[in-house]
């Protein structure tokens, strides 16, 4: 299925916003990647399935680019790095996971309670839409890894964290759950091009647009070329839900 382009009146100016971006470890053969966009929902399309990981980490802030600087909401990531980051979930399934005896229940309470902006009402329909009821009361070391991962999505669309970041949204996820996990997002996309008070944006990256969601931005950044160096992390510690899933 084909994937639209919402069409929307321009009510905003671009408000998140990079130009000639690297990261770090790239010898810079080419202009860089530039971006304006609005609030809304956008796919990073990452056809090689492994640069995506370096693109997003300088996006959310927790990489050092080697050139370049990201805006998001008036707040940049350089010079206001620490209220940049604040403002990020990042759902980074390679993460290490901590707290392994916490319950599934006890880690949403505590991501619940770090977002201000947290929707009850989006969790309940996401925990109901993946399956999770069952599942909260384990300890997440009992979760299976499709488990683990729809815990993290669910989390990040209630979150109403103003820059969510979504890595390999499909990955050891059923049949039902993409089904679910495209609806989610699509439904997403209407309810912010209905409202352009609420600013957020939700990046989803995946080697091809996911079928069924009318996309506001279909990104294709540039090639990785030439890297030598690992990105460089910056120096503030990330928040707890990229550290669990």
């Amino acid at each position: 299925m084909p994937n639209a382009i919402h069409e929307r009146e321009e009510l905003h100016k671009p408000l998140m916003v990079w130009a000639d971006l690297w990261p770090q470890g790239i010898q810079f053969p080419a202009k860089g990647w530039s971006e304006q966009l609005k609030p809304g929902i956008c796919v990073v399309v990452d056809e090689s399935g492994e640069e995506a990981q370096q693109w997003l980490a300088v996006l959310a802030g927790h990489a050092v680019a080697g050139r370049g600087r990201v805006q998001c909401a008036g707040l940049c990531s350089q010079a206001d790095s620490a209220a940049y980051v604040a403002q990020v979930y990042w759902h980074h399934p390679r993460a290490a996971m901590h707290e392994r005896e916490m319950s599934a229940q006890q880690w949403v309470q505590e991501v619940a309670q770090r977002w201000p902006t947290w929707s009850e009402a989006a969790w309940s329909r996401h925990c109901q839409g993946f399956g999770l009821q069952e599942h909260l009361s384990k300890p997440l070391w009992h979760l299976s890894t499709g488990c683990l991962r729809k815990l993290g999505i669910a989390a990040a669309l209630a979150s109403g964290a103003r820059l969510t970041l979504i890595e390999e949204p499909v990955a050891a996820l059923d049949r039902s759950s993409i089904r679910y996990l495209c609806q989610a997002l699509d439904a997403l996309g209407e309810e912010l091009a209905s409202a352009p008070q609420i600013l957020r944006w939700i990046m989803v990256a995946h080697w091809e647009p996911l079928a069924g969601v009318t996309w506001d931005e279909v990104l294709a950044p540039p090639p990785l070329t030439n890297t030598t160096d690992a990105p460089e992390e910056s120096p503030q510690t990330l928040p707890v839900q990229q550290d669990l899933l």
